[in-house]
């Protein structure tokens, strides 16, 4: 557990950090920029893993701040390849506070989604690395049955005239549009621009792997790093190797 000292230190530096998002595409592609001035990975793995487990309350008590959830959430997740490489349980908090107000109604909202305390279970897929080799950590294959945990935030922003306070997603709240449906009703997801985001895997059976851990985050949050495989093995024909920071 962190200490005092240390949360503060790290919590205000993340203030710093997400007030720097810029424009970006939807995960898993990235969000195109560099790390914004953070020294090392490691720093923005920890910051990053703070804010995804602190209490959506904690960071965001703006009282113009909505805040929904816990929604409890089964879906699958996709790798760098494409295909889905797990099963995923988690639970969902969504906050939403109201940037800009525009012409007609036509308001602009700060978006931040949080996933915590997710398990994983695989298929037998590809790695959720595979495709994205610019860590230096190799293309690999996965087997079915092995399990970890997982957490994570994403950051949006999301224009819409409508919003509902009391919006809910009712289980399986299978995805995030599924709740931004709810909360700014049709338009609200088309509008939908990801600024940055970042998951962090961790296998619990780390002997039996080659590649335990797999850190899958946009540019701005440092990109994807390691991986969770079974063993190493080229990429099969049809599967493309992607950089997906620049």
């Amino acid at each position: 557990m962190l200490g005092r000292p240390l949360r503060a230190a790290l919590a205000a530096t993340l203030i710093l950090v997400l007030g720097m998002t810029g424009q970006g595409s939807a995960a898993p592609t990235g969000d195109g920029r560099g790390l914004l001035g953070i020294l090392d990975l490691a720093t923005q793995t920890q910051i990053d893993d703070l804010f995804a487990s602190e209490d959506p309350a904690t960071l965001s008590s703006d009282p113009g701040t909505t805040h929904f959830g816990p929604f409890e959430s089964e879906t699958t997740d996709s790798g760098t390849c494409g295909p889905d490489w797990a099963a995923d349980h988690v639970f969902r908090f969504f906050t939403v506070k109201l940037v800009s107000q525009g012409v007609a109604g036509l308001n602009t909202y700060r978006v931040i989604e949080k996933f915590k305390k997710g398990t994983f279970t695989t298929f037998d897929s590809l790695s959720p690395g595979a495709c994205d080799s610019s860590d230096g950590t190799p293309p690999g294959v996965v087997t079915a049955g092995i399990t970890g945990t997982f957490q994570g935030y994403l950051v949006m922003t999301v224009t819409s005239d409508t919003f509902h306070p009391d919006a809910t997603c009712p289980f399986p709240c299978f995805a995030t549009g599924d709740f931004l449906l709810a909360a700014f009703g049709p338009a609200g997801p088309l509008t939908r621009t990801d600024t940055a985001y970042s998951f962090h895997y961790v296998a619990d059976d780390q002997r039996s792997l080659v590649f335990h851990e797999w850190r899958n985050a946009s540019c701005t949050r440092g990109g994807n790093h390691g991986d969770i495989a079974s063993a190493t093995a080229p990429l099969p024909l049809g599967s493309t190797e992607v950089m997906v920071c620049p």
